[in-house]
């Protein structure tokens, strides 16, 4: 079993699937960008490696989308 991420800040190092399906409070929804840091809000049962991510902001939910372990890497706690 691997360590789980839920509620961890990430990056995104890469995107796999730059097309895919993203939610959010209108007038904010942008597309994920490498480099954004967010937070995993799920992770998918085994043995799918998914997680839901959130970005957010005062104003709400920026974007919401699912990516795979691998475009992401843990963001040390307390950075």
């Amino acid at each position: 079993m691997s360590e789980s991420w839920l509620n961890r800040d990430v990056k995104i190092v890469q995107l796999l699937n730059p097309n895919r399906e993203v939610a959010g409070t209108m007038g904010l929804v942008e597309d994920p960008q490498i480099g954004e840091v967010a937070k995993i809000i799920y992770e998918y049962p085994a043995p799918d490696t998914k997680v839901s991510v959130e970005k957010s902001n005062e104003m709400g939910t920026v974007w919401f989308a699912d990516f795979a372990r691998e475009e992401l890497e843990l963001v040390p706690e307390g950075e």
